[in-house]
């Protein structure tokens, strides 16, 4: 079997069993946004890595530097952000072509120095090494949180309120302007542009949402909406149904679609990269939740669905028809959902 052929998640499902060799201290290995280690006085470490490669993750004459650098470390503050956690320190690895300028890499490590500060995060380390012709990027993210308030994907429950903390769509919208698949005039190409090439990880909405006690899972939106929302319902073995006029699409996007002429619905579901938080909340803790979000200022904050018993994602339509729909989303090795 081909990589093309088993994909990315096929293949995470073939390698994941007898990856434990002891159980000491391990809460949570692969499947969910990061690893989790403990506890330690009541703490637990959370451990996440992500690579970007040139070419496949970002093309150089499409994002800068700089933005390349925030991207690289912002990525994994946000599966960080999934789980209710706080970041601690990192480790950047790199594989430099040898004819590239040192001054790419000094403006890429000036991104990320940047978000490191504003979020209060160490560089502690790495690895550098040389490459044939691709720069390649990896972060190893280490953070923590109280054992009792870590956010898995695997605790949603049938009658939990789906919720989403901001609108969808405008980063894949983003990438769609930079491959020249539509063609917007300005100011509204740069507007998504920067929405995709400079994300901001909500790491204090999600440590707000898990300290509230409230919610029974979550993740980041980063594979697209359907995607995201099926590794949740995969792994908390239930379904989900989706309300067609509740998917918050912004102002921009709407506008976009209108005059570019595409589903702005469609483009947001499958779309990835936006980096907002997907929650379920049970239906005796809404109110107190809505009440906390409100008081926190962690709004905008949507109900979009709700998660039900059985298998699968459906959409209820505007005339109340009930619709399946597939779950697409970026997958490695399927350049088709590029």
């Amino acid at each position: 079997m081909k990589f093309d052929e088993i994909g990315e998640f096929g293949f995470i499902e073939s390698i994941k069993n007898e990856c434990i060799t002891t159980l000491k201290d391990v809460i949570k290995g692969i499947g969910d946004d990061c690893a989790v280690f403990g506890p330690y006085s009541g703490r637990v470490l959370l451990f996440t890595t992500d690579m970007l490669v040139e070419d496949i993750h970002f093309v150089k004459a499409k994002i800068t530097p700089y933005q390349l650098g925030w991207k690289s470390i912002a990525v994994n503050l946000s599966d960080i952000a999934a789980m209710g956690g706080r970041p601690l320190i990192l480790l950047i690895s790199l594989a430099i072509p040898s004819e590239m300028d040192v001054e790419i890499i000094q403006d890429l490590y000036k991104g990320m120095k940047d978000i490191c500060e504003h979020y209060k995060v160490n560089i502690v380390g790495g690895d550098t090494v040389a490459s044939p012709d691709k720069l390649v990027i990896n972060v190893s993210l280490i953070g923590d949180a109280k054992e009792n308030e870590v956010l898995y994907r695997s605790g949603a429950r049938a009658g939990d309120s789906i919720y989403l903390t901001g609108n969808i769509g405008d980063s894949f919208a983003g990438l769609k302007i930079l491959k020249k698949e539509i063609s917007p005039s300005e100011p509204i190409a740069s507007h998504f542009i920067k929405i995709h090439n400079e994300p901001k990880p909500l790491i204090e909405t999600g440590m707000a949402i898990a300290a509230s006690g409230f919610a029974n899972a979550m993740i980041d939106v980063s594979d697209g909406l359907l995607s995201d929302l099926g590794h949740i319902c995969k792994e908390s073995d239930v379904g989900a149904i989706l309300f067609r006029s509740k998917v918050p699409l912004s102002s921009e996007l709407k506008l976009l679609a209108s005059r570019e002429k595409f589903n702005p619905l469609k483009l947001a579901l499958s779309g990835g990269e936006d980096y907002i938080l997907l929650l379920t909340v049970p239906q005796i803790n809404i109110k107190d939740f809505e009440i906390v979000c409100k008081d926190k200022g962690l709004l905008p904050l949507y109900l979009i669905g709700k998660i039900v018993e059985g298998k699968g994602i459906k959409m209820v339509n505007d005339d109340g028809s009930l619709e399946e729909i597939d779950i697409k989303g970026f997958n490695h090795f399927s350049p088709s959902l590029l």
